[in-house]
């Protein structure tokens, strides 16, 4: 996994991140623009160096390293997220990765089967998950925001996704650390990839 740097830098090595960061693409990064990368976003309103509706990607073939999207490919319905999954295969270098998070319905279904007292925050509203209602409002169709949900994943459907579009899975992505998290919760999944030769 990529060592993310989290200590204050001298001017070179700023400048070193900063010339990264066009290489590695943050997609969906909505009001949490990841430091040191391209940040994309379709909503004027998120804080992005490019707005864009996607798929297709605006970038040419090979454009970056890395690229991460996180709770972003829920978005799309499933064949726009097969799609969006291609944009990135040919947006990244040979060997490059992509990082995919997204909430994790099995766990959701879990914890609401078991009926478990946890609660979900959005916008000040907390959501019970032992309640259907809320688990639709939150998760299932995400009517708590603008965007909805159009598709759901677990770990299983997520690592499928990702290698039946050409790419090696190389790790689970942990839903509590990660860097390139806006907040480590239970209710997350992810998976990191790479792109393997043709």
């Amino acid at each position: 996994m990529t060592d993310y740097p989290r200590v204050l830098l001298d001017g070179a090595a700023h400048l070193r991140l900063q010339a990264l960061g066009t290489r590695r693409l943050n997609v969906g990064c909505g009001l949490f623009p990841l430091p040191y990368w391209t940040n994309l976003d379709g909503d004027r309103q998120a804080i992005a160096d490019h707005y864009a509706t996607v798929p297709p990607l605006p970038f040419p073939d090979g454009t970056f390293d890395e690229i991460y999207a996180g709770h972003f490919l829920e978005h799309l319905t499933e064949p726009e997220g097969k799609r969006f999954v291609a944009e990135c295969w040919r947006c990244l270098v040979p060997g490059g990765r992509l990082g995919l998070v997204v909430p994790d319905t099995h766990e959701v279904l879990i914890r609401h089967l078991a009926g478990t007292v946890d609660c979900v925050e959005h916008a000040g509203v907390y959501h019970a998950v032992a309640d259907l209602d809320a688990v639709c409002r939150v998760f299932f169709y995400s009517t708590v925001q603008a965007s909805p949900h159009r598709w759901s994943y677990d770990l299983s459907t997520l690592e499928r996704l990702l290698e039946t579009s050409g790419f090696e899975v190389t790790g689970e992505i942990d839903r509590y650390r990660d860097p390139r998290l806006i907040r480590g919760v239970w209710y997350q999944c992810g998976a990191d990839a790479r792109k393997v030769a043709a």
